[in-house]
C-alpha cells in the first residue's frame, strides 16, 4: 500500500508537470500566431487617465463604419465603433483595449425601452473617453439638440440595404418618438427593411456629427453657450415633455 501511494504521488507530479508544460507551449504558440498583435495587451495594458489622446477623424469614414456597425450590433455599437475604430488605427492603445461590443444593449433606446436613442448613447460613451468632462458635456448637449431639431436621416450609403425617402424631425432625443414619427410618416412597420435602414443611416449621421464637433474642439474652434436643461428648468429634463404627457411632468421643488 505504501509503494502504491508513492507511485500515485509520482504520477500526479508528472501529470502536473506535463500539463504545465503544455500550457506554456500553448501560450507561446498563441503569441507567435498573433504576430505583432499582442493578445495579452488587454490584460497587461496600464490604466490610462482620461481624457485619452485624440486625433482628427474623417467624418465620412466614421459614417461608413457606423452604418455597417448598425447591421452588426445596432445603433449604440455603430456610433461608438464609427468614432473609436479609427482611433484604434491612428493611436492604438488605450483604444485598442476598449471592446465596443459592450454597447450592444443600447439598441432600441436601451433593449427596446424606447428611451434615449442608442446612437446618442454610443456618442456619449465615445466622447466621454476623448474630451475633458466639461467639454464633453457641451458637445453632447449640442448633439442632443441637433438630433432633436434636424431632419433625419441625411446619410446616403454607397450600397443601401433599402430605399429610404422620408426624413422627419423628432423634436426629442428619445428613440420611441424618433422612430415612431418616422414610421408614421413613411407608413412603414418597425420590422420593415426601410425602418432598419433608416436607423442605420441615423446612426451614421450621429457618428459623423459627433466627429465634426470633436474635430472642431481639436482645432480650438468648438464653442457652445447652450444651457443644459437642468439649468433652465431646475430639474433634469428634455425640452418637449408636453408633446406626450403634459399633465404628468415632475416639477422641481422650489
Amino acid at each position: 500500500m505504501k509503494a502504491e501511494k508513492i507511485l500515485d504521488e509520482k504520477m500526479s507530479r508528472r501529470s502536473l508537470l506535463r500539463a504545465t508544460g503544455k500550457l506554456a507551449i500553448g501560450a507561446a504558440g498563441l503569441a507567435a500566431v498573433s504576430g505583432g498583435l499582442n493578445i495579452f495587451s488587454k490584460a497587461e495594458a496600464k490604466e490610462t487617465p482620461l481624457p485619452w489622446p485624440y486625433e482628427k477623424i474623417d467624418p465620412e469614414e466614421a459614417g461608413r463604419i457606423a452604418y455597417d456597425g448598425w447591421y452588426k450590433a445596432f445603433c449604440s455599437y455603430g456610433v461608438a465603433s464609427g468614432i473609436l475604430v479609427p482611433l484604434q488605427k491612428k493611436i492604438g492603445e488605450p483604444y485598442v483595449s476598449l471592446p465596443t461590443e459592450g454597447l450592444r444593449l443600447g439598441e432600441g433606446g436601451l433593449v427596446g425601452w424606447g428611451t434615449l436613442c442608442g446612437s446618442l448613447l454610443g456618442a456619449t460613451v465615445a466622447v466621454g473617453f476623448i474630451a475633458p468632462y466639461d467639454v464633453g458635456k457641451q458637445i453632447m448637449n449640442e448633439m442632443l439638440q441637433w438630433y432633436s431639431d434636424t431632419q433625419l436621416p441625411i446619410y446616403r450609403p454607397a450600397n443601401p440595404k433599402a430605399t429610404v425617402a422620408v426624413q422627419t424631425i423628432s423634436n426629442s432625443p428619445l428613440c420611441h418618438l424618433s422612430v415612431g414619427k418616422w414610421t408614421k410618416a413613411a407608413n412603414k412597420s418597425l420590422g420593415s427593411p426601410e425602418r432598419k435602414d433608416r436607423c442605420a443611416r441615423v446612426t451614421a449621421d450621429v457618428a459623423m456629427k459627433t466627429v465634426m464637433l470633436l474635430n472642431d474642439w481639436k482645432d480650438g474652434k468648438f464653442k457652445s453657450d447652450r444651457k443644459l436643461p437642468a439649468a433652465i428648468y431646475g430639474i433634469t429634463a428634455q425640452h418637449n415633455c408636453n408633446e406626450c404627457h403634459p399633465n404628468n411632468i415632475p416639477t422641481p421643488v422650489k
